[in-house]
Protein backbone atom coordinates (compact mmCIF):
# COMPACT_ATOMS: atom_id res chain seq x y z
CA UNK A 1 0.00 0.00 0.00
CA UNK A 2 1.12 3.49 -0.73
CA UNK A 3 1.47 6.18 1.88
CA UNK A 4 3.34 6.58 5.10
CA UNK A 5 5.53 3.68 6.17
CA UNK A 6 5.51 1.95 9.52
CA UNK A 7 8.46 -0.39 9.83
CA UNK A 8 6.92 -2.85 12.29
CA UNK A 9 3.83 -3.24 10.09
CA UNK A 10 6.04 -3.80 7.03
CA UNK A 11 7.81 -6.53 9.02
CA UNK A 12 4.42 -7.97 9.99
CA UNK A 13 3.40 -8.00 6.32
CA UNK A 14 6.70 -9.72 5.56
CA UNK A 15 5.91 -12.46 8.08
CA UNK A 16 2.48 -12.92 6.53
CA UNK A 17 3.91 -12.93 2.99
CA UNK A 18 6.55 -15.55 3.74
CA UNK A 19 4.14 -17.78 5.66
CA UNK A 20 1.47 -17.54 2.95
CA UNK A 21 4.00 -18.68 0.34
CA UNK A 22 5.02 -21.54 2.66
CA UNK A 23 1.38 -22.53 3.09
CA UNK A 24 0.83 -22.59 -0.66
CA UNK A 25 3.95 -24.72 -1.17
CA UNK A 26 2.71 -27.23 1.41
CA UNK A 27 -0.70 -27.39 -0.23
CA UNK A 28 0.73 -27.97 -3.71
CA UNK A 29 3.83 -30.05 -2.98
CA UNK A 30 3.51 -31.38 0.57
CA UNK A 31 1.13 -33.25 2.84
CA UNK A 32 -1.26 -30.74 4.39
CA UNK A 33 -3.17 -33.42 6.31
CA UNK A 34 -0.16 -34.85 8.15
CA UNK A 35 1.70 -33.85 11.30
CA UNK A 36 3.57 -30.56 11.41
CA UNK A 37 2.49 -29.55 7.91
CA UNK A 38 -1.16 -29.86 8.92
CA UNK A 39 -0.60 -27.56 11.89
CA UNK A 40 1.38 -25.08 9.78
CA UNK A 41 -1.23 -24.90 7.01
CA UNK A 42 -4.11 -24.43 9.44
CA UNK A 43 -2.37 -21.68 11.41
CA UNK A 44 -1.29 -19.98 8.19
CA UNK A 45 -4.80 -20.21 6.71
CA UNK A 46 -6.29 -18.84 9.92
CA UNK A 47 -3.86 -15.93 10.08
CA UNK A 48 -2.72 -14.60 6.73
CA UNK A 49 -5.82 -13.09 5.09
CA UNK A 50 -7.02 -11.59 8.37
CA UNK A 51 -3.49 -10.41 9.12
CA UNK A 52 -3.12 -8.63 5.80
CA UNK A 53 -6.43 -6.84 6.34
CA UNK A 54 -5.22 -5.78 9.78
CA UNK A 55 -2.03 -4.38 8.23
CA UNK A 56 -4.00 -2.67 5.46
CA UNK A 57 -6.17 -1.02 8.08
CA UNK A 58 -3.15 0.04 10.15
CA UNK A 59 -1.34 1.61 7.21
CA UNK A 60 -4.63 2.84 5.77
CA UNK A 61 -5.21 4.96 8.86
CA UNK A 62 -1.88 6.72 8.32
CA UNK A 63 -2.15 6.97 4.54
CA UNK A 64 -5.85 7.55 3.93
CA UNK A 65 -7.85 8.43 7.02
CA UNK A 66 -5.84 10.29 9.62
CA UNK A 67 -5.44 13.93 8.59
CA UNK A 68 -6.31 13.16 4.96
CA UNK A 69 -9.05 14.59 2.73
CA UNK A 70 -11.63 12.30 1.18
CA UNK A 71 -10.75 13.21 -2.43
CA UNK A 72 -7.06 12.40 -2.03
CA UNK A 73 -7.71 9.23 -0.02
CA UNK A 74 -10.41 7.92 -2.36
CA UNK A 75 -8.07 8.28 -5.35
CA UNK A 76 -5.26 6.37 -3.62
CA UNK A 77 -7.60 3.63 -2.41
CA UNK A 78 -9.05 3.29 -5.91
CA UNK A 79 -5.54 2.95 -7.40
CA UNK A 80 -4.65 0.25 -4.89
CA UNK A 81 -7.92 -1.57 -5.60
CA UNK A 82 -7.09 -1.51 -9.33
CA UNK A 83 -3.57 -2.87 -8.72
CA UNK A 84 -4.94 -5.72 -6.63
CA UNK A 85 -7.67 -6.50 -9.13
CA UNK A 86 -5.15 -6.75 -11.96
CA UNK A 87 -3.04 -9.07 -9.78
CA UNK A 88 -6.14 -11.24 -9.28
CA UNK A 89 -6.72 -11.38 -13.04
CA UNK A 90 -3.11 -12.43 -13.70
CA UNK A 91 -3.06 -15.03 -10.92
CA UNK A 92 -6.51 -16.36 -11.75
CA UNK A 93 -5.79 -16.80 -15.45
CA UNK A 94 -2.46 -18.48 -14.62
CA UNK A 95 -4.27 -20.92 -12.30
CA UNK A 96 -6.74 -21.82 -15.03
CA UNK A 97 -3.90 -22.31 -17.54
CA UNK A 98 -1.35 -24.21 -15.44
CA UNK A 99 -3.30 -25.99 -12.70
CA UNK A 100 -6.69 -26.67 -14.30
CA UNK A 101 -5.06 -27.09 -17.73
CA UNK A 102 -7.83 -25.14 -19.46
CA UNK A 103 -7.44 -24.24 -23.11
CA UNK A 104 -7.54 -20.55 -24.00
CA UNK A 105 -11.22 -19.59 -24.27
CA UNK A 106 -12.76 -16.15 -23.95
CA UNK A 107 -15.62 -17.43 -21.82
CA UNK A 108 -13.14 -18.54 -19.13
CA UNK A 109 -11.27 -15.24 -19.35
CA UNK A 110 -14.39 -13.07 -19.21
CA UNK A 111 -15.71 -15.02 -16.22
CA UNK A 112 -12.56 -14.03 -14.33
CA UNK A 113 -12.53 -10.44 -15.61
CA UNK A 114 -16.17 -9.94 -14.60
CA UNK A 115 -15.67 -11.63 -11.21
CA UNK A 116 -18.02 -14.48 -12.05
CA UNK A 117 -15.34 -17.04 -11.19
CA UNK A 118 -12.71 -16.99 -8.43
CA UNK A 119 -9.90 -19.39 -9.37
CA UNK A 120 -8.11 -21.23 -6.60
CA UNK A 121 -5.35 -19.59 -4.54
CA UNK A 122 -6.18 -16.27 -6.24
CA UNK A 123 -9.51 -15.33 -4.65
CA UNK A 124 -7.82 -13.53 -1.76
CA UNK A 125 -6.54 -10.90 -4.21
CA UNK A 126 -10.07 -10.13 -5.38
CA UNK A 127 -11.12 -9.73 -1.74
CA UNK A 128 -8.17 -7.41 -1.06
CA UNK A 129 -9.33 -5.26 -3.98
CA UNK A 130 -12.91 -5.28 -2.71
CA UNK A 131 -11.73 -4.22 0.75
CA UNK A 132 -9.88 -1.24 -0.73
CA UNK A 133 -13.08 -0.25 -2.55
CA UNK A 134 -15.04 -0.67 0.68
CA UNK A 135 -12.46 1.56 2.37
CA UNK A 136 -13.66 4.40 0.14
CA UNK A 137 -17.31 3.91 1.06
CA UNK A 138 -16.45 3.57 4.75
CA UNK A 139 -14.22 6.66 4.79
CA UNK A 140 -16.42 8.69 7.22
CA UNK A 141 -16.59 5.76 9.65
CA UNK A 142 -12.88 4.91 9.49
CA UNK A 143 -11.87 8.56 9.87
CA UNK A 144 -13.80 8.67 13.16
CA UNK A 145 -12.66 5.24 14.35
CA UNK A 146 -12.84 4.65 18.11
CA UNK A 147 -13.53 1.75 20.46
CA UNK A 148 -17.30 2.00 20.08
CA UNK A 149 -17.15 1.99 16.28
CA UNK A 150 -14.76 -0.98 16.37
CA UNK A 151 -17.14 -2.86 18.68
CA UNK A 152 -20.03 -2.10 16.34
CA UNK A 153 -18.12 -3.38 13.32
CA UNK A 154 -17.16 -6.52 15.27
CA UNK A 155 -20.87 -7.16 15.91
CA UNK A 156 -21.66 -6.66 12.21
CA UNK A 157 -18.84 -9.01 11.14
CA UNK A 158 -19.98 -11.64 13.61
CA UNK A 159 -23.63 -11.34 12.64
CA UNK A 160 -22.71 -11.63 8.94
CA UNK A 161 -21.43 -15.14 9.65
CA UNK A 162 -25.06 -16.20 10.19
CA UNK A 163 -26.30 -14.99 6.81
CA UNK A 164 -28.18 -17.59 4.73
CA UNK A 165 -25.18 -18.51 2.58
CA UNK A 166 -27.18 -21.07 0.65
CA UNK A 167 -29.45 -18.35 -0.75
CA UNK A 168 -26.60 -16.20 -2.12
CA UNK A 169 -25.92 -17.16 -5.73
CA UNK A 170 -24.52 -13.93 -7.19
CA UNK A 171 -20.70 -13.89 -7.51
CA UNK A 172 -20.36 -10.21 -6.60
CA UNK A 173 -22.60 -10.61 -3.57
CA UNK A 174 -20.53 -13.66 -2.59
CA UNK A 175 -17.45 -11.41 -2.49
CA UNK A 176 -19.30 -9.11 -0.11
CA UNK A 177 -21.17 -11.58 2.08
CA UNK A 178 -20.10 -15.15 1.30
CA UNK A 179 -21.82 -18.06 -0.44
CA UNK A 180 -21.80 -21.84 -0.69
CA UNK A 181 -21.50 -21.43 -4.48
CA UNK A 182 -18.22 -19.50 -4.55
CA UNK A 183 -14.93 -19.72 -2.67
CA UNK A 184 -14.40 -16.18 -1.40
CA UNK A 185 -13.12 -14.24 1.58
CA UNK A 186 -16.25 -12.09 2.16
CA UNK A 187 -15.38 -8.60 3.26
CA UNK A 188 -18.35 -8.15 5.62
CA UNK A 189 -17.13 -10.96 7.86
CA UNK A 190 -13.46 -9.95 7.72
CA UNK A 191 -14.08 -6.20 7.99
CA UNK A 192 -13.39 -6.31 11.74
CA UNK A 193 -9.69 -6.94 11.04
CA UNK A 194 -9.38 -3.90 8.80
CA UNK A 195 -11.17 -1.80 11.43
CA UNK A 196 -8.95 -3.19 14.21
CA UNK A 197 -5.87 -2.16 12.24
CA UNK A 198 -7.25 1.37 11.87
CA UNK A 199 -8.05 1.54 15.61
CA UNK A 200 -4.67 0.23 16.80
CA UNK A 201 -2.90 2.60 14.43
CA UNK A 202 -5.00 5.52 15.65
CA UNK A 203 -4.25 4.68 19.29
CA UNK A 204 -0.53 3.95 18.59
CA UNK A 205 -0.83 0.65 20.47
CA UNK A 206 1.54 -2.30 20.50
CA UNK A 207 1.73 -4.51 23.60
CA UNK A 208 -1.42 -4.34 25.73
CA UNK A 209 -2.32 -7.24 28.04
CA UNK A 210 -5.99 -6.28 27.73
CA UNK A 211 -5.89 -6.81 23.96
CA UNK A 212 -4.10 -10.15 24.41
CA UNK A 213 -6.77 -11.26 26.90
CA UNK A 214 -9.60 -10.34 24.52
CA UNK A 215 -8.14 -12.03 21.42
CA UNK A 216 -7.21 -15.12 23.46
CA UNK A 217 -10.77 -15.39 24.76
CA UNK A 218 -12.44 -15.03 21.36
CA UNK A 219 -9.93 -17.38 19.67
CA UNK A 220 -10.30 -20.13 22.26
CA UNK A 221 -13.32 -21.98 20.74
CA UNK A 222 -11.53 -22.28 17.39
CA UNK A 223 -8.29 -23.47 19.00
CA UNK A 224 -10.11 -25.98 21.22
CA UNK A 225 -11.95 -27.41 18.22
CA UNK A 226 -8.72 -27.90 16.29
CA UNK A 227 -6.96 -29.53 19.25
CA UNK A 228 -9.86 -31.85 20.14
CA UNK A 229 -11.32 -32.64 16.71
CA UNK A 230 -8.36 -32.07 14.37
CA UNK A 231 -9.96 -29.52 12.08
CA UNK A 232 -10.91 -25.84 12.10
CA UNK A 233 -14.42 -24.35 11.93
CA UNK A 234 -15.88 -23.67 8.48
CA UNK A 235 -13.70 -21.40 6.34
CA UNK A 236 -15.58 -21.14 3.01
CA UNK A 237 -17.90 -19.45 3.81
CA UNK A 238 -16.58 -18.52 7.25
CA UNK A 239 -18.20 -19.33 10.56
CA UNK A 240 -18.04 -16.85 13.42
CA UNK A 241 -15.56 -19.11 15.24
CA UNK A 242 -13.25 -19.13 12.22
CA UNK A 243 -13.31 -15.33 11.94
CA UNK A 244 -12.64 -14.93 15.66
CA UNK A 245 -10.05 -17.72 15.72
CA UNK A 246 -7.44 -15.80 13.74
CA UNK A 247 -7.35 -12.80 16.07
CA UNK A 248 -4.86 -14.29 18.54
CA UNK A 249 -2.36 -15.21 15.81
CA UNK A 250 -2.74 -11.88 14.02
CA UNK A 251 -1.98 -10.04 17.23
CA UNK A 252 0.98 -12.34 17.96
CA UNK A 253 2.40 -11.63 14.49
CA UNK A 254 2.04 -7.91 15.18
CA UNK A 255 3.84 -8.32 18.53
CA UNK A 256 6.62 -10.42 16.96
CA UNK A 257 7.12 -7.82 14.24
CA UNK A 258 7.36 -5.00 16.77
CA UNK A 259 9.72 -7.09 18.88
CA UNK A 260 11.99 -7.78 15.92
CA UNK A 261 12.12 -4.08 15.12
CA UNK A 262 13.10 -3.21 18.69
CA UNK A 263 15.63 -6.04 19.12
CA UNK A 264 17.10 -5.28 15.71
CA UNK A 265 18.34 -1.91 16.98
CA UNK A 266 20.74 -3.77 19.28
CA UNK A 267 21.30 -7.11 17.55
CA UNK A 268 22.71 -7.62 14.04
CA UNK A 269 21.11 -11.03 13.50
CA UNK A 270 17.68 -9.73 14.46
CA UNK A 271 18.21 -6.69 12.23
CA UNK A 272 19.12 -8.96 9.29
CA UNK A 273 15.91 -10.96 9.79
CA UNK A 274 13.73 -7.89 10.32
CA UNK A 275 15.35 -6.16 7.32
CA UNK A 276 14.58 -9.09 5.04
CA UNK A 277 11.00 -9.34 6.30
CA UNK A 278 10.57 -5.59 5.91
CA UNK A 279 11.64 -5.82 2.26
CA UNK A 280 9.19 -8.68 1.72
CA UNK A 281 6.45 -6.67 3.39
CA UNK A 282 7.08 -3.57 1.31
CA UNK A 283 6.85 -5.70 -1.86
CA UNK A 284 4.17 -8.10 -0.59
CA UNK A 285 2.02 -7.95 -3.73
CA UNK A 286 5.12 -8.56 -5.87
CA UNK A 287 6.01 -11.62 -3.77
CA UNK A 288 2.49 -13.05 -3.59
CA UNK A 289 1.76 -12.69 -7.30
CA UNK A 290 5.12 -14.02 -8.51
CA UNK A 291 5.03 -16.92 -6.03
CA UNK A 292 1.58 -17.89 -7.29
CA UNK A 293 2.77 -17.83 -10.90
CA UNK A 294 5.83 -19.94 -10.05
CA UNK A 295 3.86 -22.44 -7.95
CA UNK A 296 1.12 -22.81 -10.59
CA UNK A 297 3.65 -23.26 -13.39
CA UNK A 298 5.65 -25.78 -11.38
CA UNK A 299 2.52 -27.70 -10.40
CA UNK A 300 1.50 -27.94 -14.05
CA UNK A 301 4.88 -29.26 -15.14
CA UNK A 302 6.43 -32.71 -15.08
CA UNK A 303 8.99 -31.35 -12.63
CA UNK A 304 6.49 -31.39 -9.77
CA UNK A 305 5.95 -34.08 -7.14
CA UNK A 306 5.03 -34.33 -3.47
CA UNK A 307 7.54 -34.77 -0.68
CA UNK A 308 8.52 -32.87 2.45
CA UNK A 309 12.01 -32.09 1.16
CA UNK A 310 10.62 -30.90 -2.17
CA UNK A 311 8.08 -28.67 -0.38
CA UNK A 312 10.65 -26.77 1.65
CA UNK A 313 13.17 -26.77 -1.19
CA UNK A 314 10.61 -25.24 -3.55
CA UNK A 315 9.67 -22.71 -0.85
CA UNK A 316 13.28 -21.57 -0.39
CA UNK A 317 13.97 -21.52 -4.13
CA UNK A 318 10.88 -19.38 -4.78
CA UNK A 319 11.81 -16.93 -2.02
CA UNK A 320 15.37 -16.64 -3.29
CA UNK A 321 14.29 -16.14 -6.89
CA UNK A 322 11.71 -13.46 -6.05
CA UNK A 323 14.15 -11.72 -3.70
CA UNK A 324 16.72 -11.66 -6.52
CA UNK A 325 14.17 -10.23 -8.97
CA UNK A 326 13.08 -7.69 -6.38
CA UNK A 327 16.70 -6.63 -5.87
CA UNK A 328 17.15 -6.18 -9.61
CA UNK A 329 14.00 -4.07 -9.71
CA UNK A 330 15.22 -1.88 -6.85
CA UNK A 331 18.65 -1.44 -8.44
CA UNK A 332 16.97 -0.34 -11.67
CA UNK A 333 14.92 2.23 -9.73
CA UNK A 334 18.08 3.56 -8.06
CA UNK A 335 19.91 3.88 -11.40
CA UNK A 336 16.90 5.63 -12.92
CA UNK A 337 16.70 8.05 -9.97
CA UNK A 338 20.42 8.77 -10.26
CA UNK A 339 19.91 9.85 -13.84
Amino acid sequence: MAGERNRSVDICKGILTVTMILGHCIQFFGFEEEGLQKILVNVINLTTFSGFLFCFGFVGNLAYYENRTFRRSAWKLAKNAARLLIAFYVSGIAYMAFVEDKIFRWDFITEILLLKRYPGWSEFLASFAAMMAAGILLYPLMKRMNGWILAGIAVVSGAACFLPYGEIHNSWLALLAGSWDFTTFPILQYLVYFAAGVWISRKRLWWKPQILAVVLAVSLPCIVQFVTEGYLPDRFPPSVFYIAGGSLFVYLDYLIAGGLERIGKKNRAAEAVSGYLERCGRASLHYLLLSNLLIFALDGSSFSFRSRAYTYGAFLAILLLISYLNQLRNEKKIRRAAG
